[in-house]
Parts: structure tokens; sequence; C-alpha cells
């Protein structure tokens, strides 16, 4: 289980910008030996690849693949910035959580984050609140009880395909395969078991908690369908564009 200590989480920031608000979270990680100095400009690298903004005022900032060797352990830093910093010319940052992931450890923290991005008042509450306990609980609790599967009775002729990413469907190439999904007008659905994402939804994507060797079933629904499922099947083996 990954923990976060009160070290790890600062509130009240100010940052000026985004630059400024990611090179204070990886102070944190920094600071809790989480990771050397130098793997802060790796998450600004990042950020020039595909921003890391999910939505609701959560940011999570990380470092490329190949700068993995000056990650020393796996762990997350929590920025707040309740007067916001300016992520993208459309999206403002409230809560920035820094990620340092050697193993696949932080992805119980981010199913617990995408949960927790479906309740705008609890993440307005994060973002106001003074107590540092309220946030640790939020982000490495125990996660809520999962609302039902939608409906599958309209998604036929599922596509089967293993997850081969090393570290399993995290934001990278979960960002890929939005991308891709949302050049076609077909409706996108992926499954894991009795879970069902939106395929254009990099939050549901996340929700699902997909690790490495698991069995993905994608569907599709429109006039694109059929070349929509062979090019994102196609994706998910070549790796979307990250380790396997």
């Amino acid at each position: 289980m990954l923990t976060l200590s009160p070290a790890q989480v600062m509130l009240g920031a100010q940052p000026t910008d985004k630059e400024t608000a990611i090179r204070a979270v990886a102070q944190l990680l920094a600071d809790t030996g989480h990771i050397q100095p130098a793997y802060t400009e790796s998450m600004l690298k990042r950020e020039e690849v595909a921003d890391t903004y999910l939505g609701h005022g959560v940011a999570i900032p990380h470092g490329l693949p190949e700068d993995r060797d000056l990650i020393l352990k796996t762990g997350i830093a929590v920025l707040q910035v309740p007067t916001g910093v300016a992520w993208r010319p459309d999206a403002t940052a409230h809560l920035i959580i820094g990620i340092a992931a050697r193993s696949d450890e932080h992805l119980g923290v981010l199913r617990r984050l995408t949960r927790l991005l479906q309740d705008g008042q609890q993440v307005q509450r994060l973002v106001d609140t003074s107590d540092v306990a309220e946030i640790i609980l939020a982000l490495t609790g125990e996660p809520p009880v999962e609302a039902p599967a939608p409906s599958r009775s309209a998604f036929e002729g599922e596509v089967a395909v293993t997850l081969r990413n090393k570290h399993g469907l995290h934001a990278r190439p979960a960002t890929v395969f939005v991308r891709l999904a949302k050049q076609f007008q077909a409706t996108i659905r992926v499954r894991l078991g009795e879970r069902v994402a939106d395929g254009k939804s990099l939050l549901s994507l996340l929700q699902l908690g997909a690790d490495c060797g698991t069995t993905l079933y994608l569907s599709a629904e429109g006039a694109d369908a059929p070349v929509a499922l062979k090019t994102l099947r196609e994706a998910i083996q070549a790796g979307l564009e990250d380790e396997v």
C-alpha cells in the first residue's frame, strides 16, 4: 500500500505558473527521498509531450519512462493551490499530485483519485481544507463501493487484447488511447471484467485499474466501428507509446 506522509503534502501553495507548481511538487518528492533532483526536469519535459491535467482542477505531473532510474522509491506528493494555477489556456489546477513510480504501487492511488474526481464537492473540500489528514485519507483510504457497471447490451462484437504495458494502463498510455479513440465517430467501450469504461474518457479508463497481463475487451458502435476496433487493438498491442 502506497503511503502518504504530512511531509509530502503542502497546503496553501501559491505558484505563479505551471512550471513553478511542478518544481514545487517535485521538491516535495525530492525532500522526502523519492526522487533525485534531476527527475524534476523529466517531469517538465513530460508536459511537453502531453499535459497531465485530469479534470476538475486536478493535475498529475510525472516524468518520462526513460528517466525512471532517477526515482529512488515510488511515491506521490500533493500541492494544494486554493487560488489555482493555469495548467493550459482552458484549465486551472488546484490539486497537483506529483507521481514518481518505479512500480505499479501508485495505481491504487490513481484508482482512488479517479473515483474522487466523480464527486466535484469532495474535490472542492480538498482544495479548501486546512487539514493535511483529510487529503491523506482521501487519497490513500479504502476505496468507496464501486457503482454498478454500465450495461453492455448495446455493445456487441467485443475484441479481446492483452495489455502489455509494464506498469499497466496508467496516465500516459491511457492518454494515447483516448487521443486515438476520439478520431472516430463510433462509441468506444473498454471492459475489464464487469467494469466498463468510456474509451474517450481518460478518467473512465484510469478507473479500470488495468494491470500488465490483463485482458481488455474492446467494443464499438457506429459507422466506423470496425476500423476503430482494429486501430485501437493494434495500438494496445504496440504498447500505446509506452514501455512494454
